[in-house]
């Protein structure tokens, strides 16, 4: 293919425009009961100060679990994986018998009987854990 060619300059203006005709790829709906933080996590800003407070969506984006900022704070996702671990890790440092035995479907509801809130700050590992004790 000849990258010269009027057709594929075309095409490509018409694609980088956005005037394709083609819908912008949108994130998958998310899977019911997947997010164990559904609901907990909450935006604390990009590092600027800013801590909006602003709830994390769960999405699916290119087939994995991930939260989204609606505020604008945060220009990408943060991983669905990586946040959960590192909050099950806070819970099981102090208190092992709490998530021992838990299937990953009972998480959520033991995640919402512990904490009021979890902040993401521009990471994951950006994070703070509001506990109800």
């Amino acid at each position: 293919m000849d990258v010269r060619s009027d057709v594929v300059r075309d095409r490509v203006r018409s694609v980088a425009s956005g005037r394709s005709g083609e819908r912008p790829a949108q994130p998958e709906p998310p899977v019911s009961g997947a997010f164990t933080l559904e609901g907990l996590l909450r935006c604390r800003g990009c590092g600027c100060g800013c801590g909006c407070g602003t709830s994390l969506q769960p999405v699916r984006m290119l087939g994995h679990r991930a939260y989204r900022g609606p505020c604008g704070c945060r220009l990408t996702a943060v991983d669905a994986e990586d946040i959960e671990k590192l909050v099950l890790e806070a819970v099981a440092a102090p208190a092992p018998g709490l998530v021992a035995d838990a299937a990953p479907e009972e998480l959520g509801g033991i995640f919402r009987r512990l904490f009021v809130a979890v902040r993401v700050g521009g990471c994951a590992q950006d994070l703070s854990i509001v506990w109800r004790l």
